[in-house]
């Protein structure tokens, strides 16, 4: 082939390269304008103005924690930099190859609260993170640098519910999986809460009782954006958002509202719910029934499955007291039976007045039509176990400043209740700095 035909085709071959190139840039900067003309760049219908993470799909617009991933143990490097760390340390939480870490004791924060030191350089390959609660820096959780699988920040190899976002890890059976993975059968859980949520002012439309957190109504009976007024039950308390997830505008109620018109969240605006109790007795399924705790005494008493059974036999109405000495003021607990699930469990001080009382709801155990009057009280002595202490060995871990039960038992995969039974702790919620506690 001639250079002159050589050259010739080598034009042309450059012409429809040049074409092309400039036809695909042509397409791209179309599509850019269509999309800025819309402003909604990520198309998860927040415009960009508003966006708290414009390139990335996130109509929910959670932004309530961060994660930084500091880096990688070696076994010598024993202090990391974060790229950025909050003044309020009590909102972080540092990890190394998905276990939590316990301030304090296996590291600290520099002096200056810009620096994270281990007692112990991590091991090899062990992944350094730090976790930020709270963190609501007007950016975006799924804009944060190093989520995870749930986009809540703790190594998935850590997380207790690891494809729902949990940043918080409840777990309020103790049972090492995460509320948000709960099956949620409802026959063998038990809630103190409910909230009753209407369509319309003063109660009035359709209505849904809500028992848990609910990070989203649609699809429920009353749906998305549509809530007007709402009733609470004993010892509870909600907050109520406007967008999914938590998000969005929100606002607390302690008690019963009839008219959400001059209120921050309004008419028909509610998306997402979340429970919170003020009860003062927690109630907790247990094997053989449901165990019962003081906020402030302590362990208080217990009901068996065949007592509850005889109690739900006996119909709405139904009484049992039962004689437990596990603590000095307390002389008995008596529970009575509401009827469809609900109870109330109160206790008897020694001096013979009413100690505290709560309500609670459990579906475990079924009612049977019955011709059987209710029965008035029946007092039932329940015979109490000797405590049996648990003999000192290697399993010791001491309190540290800032530490709590849930902290430790989540740390040594282990449950308050064992820990308090363990320990014979009077108040779950009091412990020292110092203390040396046995580990089950």
């Amino acid at each position: 082939m001639s250079f002159g035909k050589v050259n010739l085709l080598y034009r042309i071959i450059r012409l429809l390269v040049v074409a092309c190139i400039s036809g695909l840039v042509t397409i791209g900067l179309l599509f850019n304008a269509a999309h800025a003309a819309d402003g909604d760049h990520d198309g998860d219908g927040v415009p960009d103005g508003s966006d708290n993470c414009v390139y990335v799909s996130n109509a929910d617009q959670l932004d309530n924690v961060s994660a930084f991933v500091l880096g990688h143990g070696d076994g010598y490097q024993s202090s990391f930099v974060p790229l950025w760390a909050p003044l309020d340390k009590n909102t972080t939480r540092v990890y190394v190859g998905g276990t939590l870490q316990v301030s304090g004791t296996q590291y600290t924060w520099s002096s200056d609260g810009k620096k994270v030191e281990f007692t112990t350089a991590p091991k090899s390959g062990n992944e350094v993170r730090l976790v930020v609660l709270e963190d609501k820096d007007g950016r975006g959780d799924k804009c944060s640098p190093d989520l995870t699988v749930d986009f809540d920040g703790i190594p998935d190899e850590g997380d207790n519910c690891p494809l729902v976002y949990n940043p918080y890890q409840k777990d309020t059976w103790g049972t090492s999986e995460g509320d948000a993975c709960e099956t949620g059968s409802g026959v063998s859980e038990i809630y103190q809460v409910w909230a009753k949520i209407y369509e319309h002012s003063n109660y009035g439309g359709i209505e849904e009782v809500i028992r848990v957190d609910d990070v989203l109504l649609s699809g429920n009976a009353i749906g998305d954006n549509a809530v007007s007024s709402i009733r609470l039950g004993p010892h509870t308390a909600v907050y109520l958002y406007t967008l999914p997830n938590y998000g969005g505008v929100s606002e607390f109620f302690g008690s019963d509202d009839s008219d959400f018109m001059d209120n921050l969240v309004g008419h028909d605006t509610i998306s997402s719910i979340r429970m919170y109790s003020t009860a003062p007795i927690q109630v907790t399924k247990i094997d053989l029934g449901i165990d019962f705790w003081s906020g402030t005494k302590g362990h208080v008493g217990h009901i068996s499955t065949s007592q509850l059974q005889s109690l739900v036999a006996g119909g709405a109405g139904s009484k049992i007291t039962l004689e437990h000495n596990y603590v000095d003021s307390v002389q008995s607990i008596a529970v009575d039976y509401k009827g469809s699930g609900d109870y109330v469990v109160s206790t008897n001080n020694i001096d013979g007045t009413l100690g505290e009382a709560a309500h609670f709801h459990y579906e475990g155990i079924a009612e049977v039509a019955t011709t059987t009057p209710a029965i008035d009280v029946v007092t039932i002595a329940t015979p109490v176990p000797t405590p049996v202490l648990v003999q000192e060995s290697g399993n010791k871990y001491t309190v540290q400043s800032g530490d709590y039960l849930f902290k430790i038992a989540t740390l040594y995969d282990t449950s308050v209740q064992s820990l308090v039974l363990t320990n014979n702790i009077s108040n779950a919620d009091i412990i020292f700095a110092g203390q040396v506690l046995l580990l089950p």
